[in-house]
Formats: structure tokens, sequence, C-alpha cells
């Protein structure tokens, strides 16, 4: 067999396949949904100032990406997006909302919103730093 690889770029039409066909085989091996739950916060000019990205899998949601801008920081942003994916979760009889973040950026924030360390990968992604897996329970 005669093959080709090939590094794409994240926004591409391949990772897009890539990513679509493991969708596919999941939904195919395991009874549940899968879509995605996105929130966006914007200020009075309309510009983006925080965000929630996540993903539904069956019983569980994974949030890729929680952001708030640096300048609207302890406005109580991040909580925001935080119940408003439990509540989105809730509604759909979700059981567990997982994430991962680093040593540099929220581990306490997620600890005070009830999340529950479960793993951690020290000296990543340099020495010095952890890399936090954090589960809550609804």
């Amino acid at each position: 067999m005669n093959y080709q690889l090939e590094r794409v770029a994240s926004e591409s039409d391949e990772y897009g396949f890539v990513r679509n066909q493991l969708i596919a085989y999941n939904l195919k091996n395991v009874d549940a949904s899968y879509d995605f739950i996105n929130f966006i916060v914007k200020n009075e000019n309309q510009e983006i100032i925080g965000g929630l990205l996540s993903r539904r899998f069956g019983e569980g949601i994974f949030v890729e990406m929680l952001w708030v801008d640096e300048g609207s920081r302890k406005l109580g942003l991040g909580s925001r997006l935080l119940q408003e994916i439990e509540q989105a979760g809730r509604l759909q009889d979700v059981k567990l909302i997982y994430l991962d973040t680093f040593s540099f950026q929220a581990p306490d924030f997620y600890k005070k919103h009830g999340f529950e360390v479960f793993g951690t990968l020290e000296d990543f992604p340099i020495q010095g730093c952890t890399k936090y897996f954090l589960k809550k329970t609804l």
C-alpha cells in the first residue's frame, strides 16, 4: 500500500474530515448524542470579551476552552460562563462536566466552582508547570 503523510492546519477541510470520521465512529459504537455547546460574552461595543467552547458526548460535557479578556476579569464573567454550561448540561441530562487547565491558568478558579482534580501531568508544557484534569458531577 502506498500512502502520503501530510501535516494539516486545524482550520483545514482535512482536519474537519478526520474529526468527523472519529465522531461518526464513536456514535456508531456508543448510542449517545454529540453536539457543541458554546457561549460568548460581548461588551457594549459588541466586542467579544469572553467565551466558553465545549462539546457534549452522551452524559458528559468537555469544556475545551474558557477565556475572559484580561481587562474584563474579576467581573464574574468566567463564573457566569460556568453557570451557563452547567445549566445547559442539566437541561440535557448531563451527569459530568470535565476540563483541563494549566497551573499558570485557573485551577483554583475551577476548584472554587466545585471541580475536583482527577489527574495531573507534571512538568507540562514545560518544566515547573502542571496540567490539571478536573471534573464536576452534576
